[in-house]
């Protein structure tokens, strides 16, 4: 078995058809599809015993275990060398598993390969396709913190990303300590074991609805805690400048006061308020903000980690982005 394509869902009927659909017509077929169940209360269990695909394998929960438990109890079951996790509201595009597949197969010392991935809405209808790199390359570690820490998440969804089981075996399971970036969590880990694929081309679709978790997460202000340990994470990796440090930190102020700015639209104010007055106090006076705003989002400058993880400023877009 090559790839073992597993699908962590809990009451996701409405686009869960789809979703599997996109797995079973993979122009590569030499996979496996798992299905676990996070103990739903819809027409999960009955939509995936209506396929007659022999790859598909339904495995159900008798109670809900919690997003990272499920992610982790589906990978237990993976026999494949490789793993993708297709979240059950997102989709492959067809070519998908073979191009990833071959990226892994050309470059035996990657963790792992990703590719951009567009955002539709609840219909599929495309709203933007998230796309920073401009080549296909392999990315180090200290390339990557480079990027995350201007551009945030640059592995993207779970949907997006091909992994080396081996490696997942070694980097550890999904941490239930960070319920927002669980994902981003484990793509340091594994990017620290080895380089990162990324090929250029859209290949999954992510799609947004107003029962997303993230997106009701975010609503609430509830991911604050988990950027700040995040980034914590990858400025303690790297050996930042005082000002590129300062920087990262204005960028994450930056997404402070966009979500209280979000919550404040949604009636909340307590912690919006309380939002606000973190982002002073990570970055006074917010001059990291105002520095990251003037040159580092309009890619004047960027940053660029050495072989020693020195992190320093450089003029251009960090790495070779696109805009």
């Amino acid at each position: 078995m090559k790839v073992s394509v597993c699908i962590p869902t809990y009451n996701s009927a409405e686009y869960l058809r789809e979703c599997i659909e996109s797995a079973s017509s993979q122009t590569f077929k030499d996979i496996e599809i798992i299905v676990s169940d996070n103990a739903s209360t819809d027409s999960t269990c009955e939509i995936v015993r209506s396929f007659t695909d022999s790859r598909i394998r339904l495995h159900r929960l008798e109670k809900n275990m919690g997003m990272a438990f499920n992610f982790n109890h589906a990978a237990s079951l993976a026999q494949g060398e490789y793993i993708k996790f297709l979240c059950s509201d997102d989709f492959l595009d067809p070519a998908c598993l073979a191009r990833q597949v071959d990226m892994l197969e050309e470059s035996p010392q990657a963790v792992m390969v990703t590719s951009p991935f567009r955002m539709v809405d609840a219909f599929g209808r495309t709203l933007r396709t998230i796309s920073r790199l401009t080549s296909r390359r392999l990315l180090s570690y200290a390339e990557l913190v480079a990027g995350c820490l201007i551009y945030g998440n640059l592995v993207g969804s779970p949907s997006a990303v091909l992994i080396r089981r081996s490696a997942l075996l070694r980097a550890g399971p999904f941490s239930n300590d960070l319920p927002e970036l669980l994902d981003f969590d484990l793509w340091l880990r594994l990017a620290a074991l080895g380089p990162v694929g990324y090929l250029p081309e859209p290949l999954s679709g992510l799609r947004l609805h107003p029962r997303t978790v993230s997106i009701q997460q975010r609503k609430k202000g509830l991911n604050r805690q988990d950027v700040l340990h995040i980034t914590e994470i990858m400025l303690g990796s790297v050996a930042p400048s005082p000002l590129a440090r300062r920087i990262a930190w204005g960028r994450v102020a930056g997404s402070f006061v966009k979500q209280a700015l979000t919550g404040l639209k949604h009636g909340y104010v307590k912690w919006p308020f309380t939002a606000f007055w973190q982002a002073f106090g990570i970055d006074p006076g917010f001059f990291g903000l105002a520095m990251f705003l003037a040159f580092f989002q309009t890619g004047i400058l960027g940053f660029e980690s050495d072989d020693n993880r020195q992190l320093r400023i450089r003029w251009g877009r960090t790495l070779c982005f696109s805009a």
